[in-house]
Order: structure tokens, then sequence, then C-alpha cells
């Protein structure tokens, strides 16, 4: 059984909602077959860009040698930007966060967190668990004050990010 859920989810200067605030922050708990992996004591994390790295995973193998991005789990990621050319958006934080890898076979996906064997789950689990911990935050985004980017570069970068989010989402659902 595979827990991964956000908690506590908050703006970056807490639970006051701020319409200038486009990341969304929580803790994190994750488990599998009650293996804790992440735990909600670990901190903060940017959930709002872990939902989207999450369901970028589902496609592609997230490894050291090949890394899909710095953090699976980062612990900041406001900065969006719309890349000319490129589909999806690039975030950039800073270079604290949480990484594990994920590893796609035929049979299942594996999670391996540091040098720890991995833990095999089924590739419907693993999807069925990032769709839930993708619209747990979404539910928060849904239930806060509209977002107000800064300026021009920052709702398109937003805009792509959310346009993103939701297309993966959708492309999860139909997997």
């Amino acid at each position: 059984m595979i827990i991964l859920r956000p908690r506590d989810l908050t703006w970056i200067n807490g639970p006051k909602d701020d319409p200038s605030d486009l990341c969304a922050h929580g803790k994190v708990q994750f488990e599998i077959d009650g293996e804790c992996l992440v735990r909600v004591e670990e901190g903060q994390w940017a959930v709002s860009a872990a939902a989207l790295y999450l369901l970028r995973s589902l496609e592609k193998d997230h490894t050291k040698e090949a890394p899909l991005y710095e953090h699976i789990i980062p612990c900041c990621g406001r900065r969006m930007y719309d890349v000319e050319g490129n589909e999806d958006v690039e975030i950039i934080g800073c270079p604290a966060g949480i990484n594990f890898q994920i590893i796609h076979t035929e049979a299942d996906t594996q999670i391996m967190m540091g040098d720890k064997a991995p833990i095999a789950v089924s590739r419907d689990d693993w999807r069925s668990a990032v769709i839930g911990f993708s619209e747990a935050v979404q539910a928060f985004y849904t239930a806060s004050s509209p977002k107000m980017p800064f300026d021009d570069w920052e709702k398109e970068g937003f805009d792509k990010f959310m346009a993103e989010w939701q297309r993966r989402h959708d492309e999860a659902l139909r997997a």
C-alpha cells in the first residue's frame, strides 16, 4: 500500500491566503507497505512543484544517472518560466529537497531512496498515488483565492505550469 500525501498545506508566509504566492507548500507523508520514506516532520516543501514532478515521473524514469530535475520534492519552486519551444514549464528553486529514484520496468515501478534496496509497486498503484497527491494539492489551489502573478513573464510561467499540470493529470487519468 502506498501513502503519498501532502499535509498541512500553506502558502510560503503561513496559512493566510496570498494571491501573489503561486507555489503551494506543505509537508509530505510517503510510505510504501509501512516503510516510511518521507516523514511529515522533515519539513515544508514545494508541493505544487512536487505534484508536477511526480506526474512527469509517470512517463519517465528519475534516476541518479539521469535525473529529470534536482529533487522530486523540492524545497522551493516559485520561479516558473515559459521557455519558448518547450512544451513543459521550467521551474527553478533552491538546491534543497528530497530525492528518490523512480524506475519503471515492464512489470512494475521501483522506488529507491538513497542506497536502500528498491521497493517494487504496481504501475497502477504508483499512478493512483501520484494522481491522489496531485489532486490534493489542486484542491488547495481551488479553495484559495485566484493567483495573481506579479507581471507578464510571471503570468506566462504560471499559466504554462498550470496547463502542464492539467495536461499531465488528464493523461494520467486516461492511462
